[in-house]
């Protein structure tokens, strides 16, 4: 093999790494961006009340002591059950509850009983991390692609595009 048959050899494995990775990235950067949009998704109301209520041994970061609360809602058509490790969710069976239901993902966001309000959507932070790491990391890819003249940038260009138009279809087909 001669060597510039070697280095189109090693341009095109190169090209095809960098839009792989380009597609994990965005990938990354959509589920993310997915979870916000769902962790803020409109609500709509539920009525129920509570029948059964559980505790149970949960460590969580190190705490041995975090016991973490187990409720039953029956919403009429609907059964919800709900884990968190919160004292609000410490209720009787019985007890009348109004739950605010995702209509992104049908989970439940908030839990309102007796005056006091449950929050029990996910965090931010997680997601956030992991959007600015991944564009960081995308960032670097390309500049060290760029910068080593491994391929000219029109092609680092396309890869990005590549990888920018796959990611969306890989997260929402859930390959």
């Amino acid at each position: 093999m001669t060597v510039s048959r070697f280095t189109r050899v090693l341009r095109r494995v190169f090209f095809t790494a960098v839009a792989l990775v380009s597609l994990v990235l965005g990938g990354v950067v959509c589920l993310m961006c997915q979870a916000l949009a769902g962790r803020d998704a409109p609500t709509y109301r539920v009525e129920g009340h509570v029948v059964s209520h559980e505790r149970g041994a949960l460590p969580v970061g190190g705490d041995e002591d975090a016991v973490s609360q187990t409720i039953a809602v029956d919403a009429g058509s609907h059964r919800y059950d709900i884990t968190a490790v919160d004292p609000g969710l410490d209720l009787p069976p019985g007890q009348p509850v109004i739950l605010d239901i995702s209509r992104a993902d049908g989970s439940v966001a908030y839990l309102s009983a007796g005056g006091g309000v449950v929050d029990l959507r996910s965090g931010v932070v997680r997601p956030v991390l992991l959007i600015f790491a991944a564009l960081v990391a995308l960032g670097a890819v390309y500049f060290g692609a760029v910068r080593l003249h491994v391929y000219p940038p029109v092609a680092t260009w396309l890869a990005l595009v590549l990888g920018a138009l796959l990611a969306p279809v890989v997260v929402f087909v859930r390959v």
